[in-house]
């Protein structure tokens, strides 16, 4: 197997367990407490990852108006997408959670048509209107005349974390640093904006081995390796194949819920899945949909 597959295939391994690990750990903890422990552990990986490979010396050539934008695109690609993310999760199952936040490459889409001047064809319009279809299909659960036993707040948490990590990624294509210097900036901009959030919700919660375990996954293997061993597939390899491999996650991500948290996936989540996909597959017809930024569905 070429490494840049190997490489693509362990960040797509990574991604996929976010939805089970990070439900796991809304059972036991709150959301922002889940926010801050998982970005300040990716804010130090990533750090250390930087001075490992000489970057450091990156965030002194960091105008203060670069490093303001920077953080400002975190708050928006991690803090609120995080945010928004773990309050569906603590909502809804985490297979109608996942799914319905897979919205987001077919929003990046329309809002580069909204904010890059890319022009909206019958095709993309397809392919946006399988998607909402698919997120119809899970957030009524099959049953169109309502929303059965679904929490309507749950589903409008995901679709705002879609609709958050769009923008973010569309916005992302214009920050031509360092990608690992940025996603250091965004994480780091996420700790310090959750910490005070964490500090006024209560006491601060005495994280057991278990929890602290889960988060180190969250913060080292979904953000910080999946990050690292996906830009260094994308580097090496085939942009236009690799982009494509992305698709798997969500199919990867059922697995974990089915293995880890023994849910049972309906067949209301497996039809919701198929439109969505066909949306981004419909968009993949004349070329591969740009991943302008990695997304680990989280």
């Amino acid at each position: 197997m070429k490494k840049e597959y190997l490489l693509a295939g362990m960040a797509i391994l990574f991604w996929g367990s976010s939805a089970s690990v990070s439900s796991l750990m809304i059972s036991s903890l709150s959301t922002i407490s889940v926010v801050f422990f998982g970005s300040l552990t990716a804010a130090l990986f990533l750090f250390l990852l930087c001075l490992c490979t000489g970057r450091l010396k990156l965030f002194r050539s960091l105008s203060l108006h670069e490093l303001a934008h920077l953080a400002l695109l975190g708050l928006l690609g991690m803090l609120a997408v995080n945010l928004f993310y773990y309050n569906g999760l603590s909502h809804l199952k985490a297979q109608q959670a996942f799914i319905i936040n897979y919205l987001w490459p077919i929003l990046i889409v329309l809002f580069s048509c909204l904010l890059l001047g890319a022009r909206m064809t019958a095709q993309k319009g397809l392919a946006l209107a399988l998607s909402f279809f698919g997120v119809v299909m899970v957030a009524t659960e099959g049953h169109f005349t309502g929303l059965g036993q679904i929490s309507m707040a749950g589903v409008l948490f995901c679709v705002a974390d879609a609709v958050c990590y769009a923008l973010f990624s569309v916005l992302n294509v214009k920050v031509t640093c360092d990608k690992f210097v940025a996603m250091t900036v965004y994480y780091s901009a996420s700790t310090l904006a959750a910490l005070p959030l964490l500090l006024t919700s209560g006491p601060v919660p005495a994280l057991s081995l278990p929890q602290m375990g889960v988060l180190l996954w969250i913060g080292v293997f979904v953000n910080g390796l999946g990050y690292t061993t996906w830009a260094m597939a994308m580097d090496i390899g085939d942009t236009a194949k690799l982009s494509n491999l992305a698709y798997l996650t969500p199919f990867v991500s059922l697995v974990y819920i089915f293995l880890l948290l023994h849910e049972p996936i309906s067949w209301a989540s497996f039809a919701g899945l198929f439109f969505i996909v066909s949306g981004v597959l419909v968009q993949l017809l004349k070329g591969p949909l740009p991943l302008v930024s990695y997304r680990h569905s989280h």
